[in-house]
Order: C-alpha cells, then structure tokens, then sequence
C-alpha cells in the first residue's frame, strides 16, 4: 500500500485542501467600467488573442522527443501592462482619499474591464519577445520561433498563460529572467496542467489528457 500511496503522489493525484473548504486569502481588484465605453471614441478593436488548439498539440509533440524540456509561466497582472491609445479618464473609487475638489485619473495604461486591455496587453508582449530575437509565426500569432546556432525555442501564450519548449535550460532560464523583469511573471517549472488540462509524463512518453 505504501508503494502505491508513493505513485499517487509522484502522480500529483490529489492536492492538500483544508477539509472545511476556507479559503487562504481574499483577492480583490480595482476595475474599469468598460461597459460604459462607446466603440469609436472610447475603444476600436476587442478581442483577446489565443494560441490555436492545434498550435497547442504540435508543440507538445515537439517536446516530448526533448526529455521534458516544456515549462510553464504565468504573467503576473498581465492587462495592466499594455498602454493605452485612446484617452480614457474614470472617477476615484469608493473610499479612496480625495482631496476637497473632485479630480478624476486618466489613464495611461490598461486596466480590467476596459475593452481593449487584452488587445494592448497582446501588442505590449509581442514588442518584447521580438525584441528579445523571437519571430512571430504568420500561422498563428500567439507562436513565436527563436533560433540561434544549436539553440532552439518555442513559446505559446494564450493569454498570460505561457508554454516554453527548448533545446537548452540554460537559454530558457536566460529567457524567464529577461520576462520577469519586462513584467514579473510566475515560474511553474515543468508544465503539468494547461487550459484545464494535464500533463503527464512516462517512459512512454508524454500525455495531454483532460
């Protein structure tokens, strides 16, 4: 029995809760009333960017030839680091210290809710994986290719979720370092679950099971 509890914890079978099912934390967020903008003035395009399904499989493919070389990261905040073109202002919220005369914030970069924060957010990464020597795939633009001589790296983004497959740690880590000072972003080592879904590994090879 031993044996087997020891498989289903290498396996990841079952994560650790408190059996009253209370929470560990709250987690609020400040957001825009993006249902108030008004197309044209406010906003022109909105639509959230996501890697294809089939981008997705190829490059588990790809990776389980690699011994495991696929990682996982998640952008911390993702949305508030696109820049705004529009000219956009809100009130202060509720509560927050205001001086005697109302004053309001016009901002400068996205927030929740607005129309265009996964949009910006989208054009704000691409500038910055391409700066880094990433080229954008003209089939899918949430795949981008780097090569270098013997070094080989593919990333897919679906939204601030992010698979990396390589031909070399030493470049992927020279890699998470450049985006976590771009943006802070959450190191999850080896991928093990993606859009609902788990990864698993065997001699066999590599699995991708819902």
């Amino acid at each position: 029995m031993e044996r087997e509890i020891q498989a289903l914890e290498i396996n990841n079978t079952w994560e650790i809760k408190k059996p009253d099912g209370s929470l560990d934390k709250y987690k609020t967020r400040l957001v825009a009333k993006g249902y108030n903008q008004i197309e044209g003035q406010h906003y022109y395009d909105s639509f959230s960017l996501v890697a294809k399904s089939v981008t997705v499989r190829i490059v588990l493919a790809l990776a389980t030839p690699s011994g495991g070389l696929l990682h996982q990261m998640d952008i911390n905040n993702a949305f508030l680091h696109g820049f705004l073109d529009e000219e956009i202002c809100m009130t202060f919220p509720e509560g927050y210290k205001e001086e005697e005369k109302p004053k309001v914030c016009k901002l400068t970069r996205s927030l929740y809710e607005l129309k265009q924060a996964s949009k910006q957010w989208n054009i704000k990464f691409t500038s910055k994986i391409t700066e880094y020597g990433f080229r954008q795939s003209h089939h899918d633009s949430c795949l981008f290719i780097y090569m270098s001589g013997k070094v080989f790296l593919i990333l897919v983004v679906y939204v601030d979720d992010i698979l990396l497959i390589g031909t070399s740690e030493e470049e992927m880590i020279a890699l998470k370092e450049f985006l976590h000072k771009q943006f802070t972003i959450k190191d999850l080592g080896l991928a093990k679950f993606f859009l609902g879904n788990e990864i698993a590994r065997s001699r066999r090879g590599m699995f991708f099971t819902q």
